[in-house]
């Protein structure tokens, strides 16, 4: 197994044809002609392509990531409204 590590800010595009599901990730990069005041802006770093089986097998633990974190949140407010700190 590879030990690659690829950095990114979000997805930019997803897109289904024949059968593989093409997604396009990018990364935050700021203009150097707008100085430090111009917006950060998108550009694509990086290409996925996968089978839709396997994109929908993905998109299930996102779900499931999604769900922790939601419960994480949950449990951070709770404890905050309780004056003490989440486990």
């Amino acid at each position: 197994m590879s030990d690659t590590k690829i950095f990114v800010d979000g997805l930019m595009a997803a897109v289904l044809r024949d059968g593989v599901v093409r997604l396009e990730f990018g990364e935050f990069e700021a203009e150097a002609e707008g100085g430090d005041d111009a917006p950060p802006k998108m550009i694509p770093k990086t290409r996925i392509a996968m089978p839709w089986p396997g994109f929908l097998r993905t998109l299930r633990m996102m779900q499931e990531v999604n769900e922790r974190l939601k419960q994480e949140v949950e449990k951070q407010r709770a404890a905050q409204a309780n004056g003490g700190t989440a486990t």
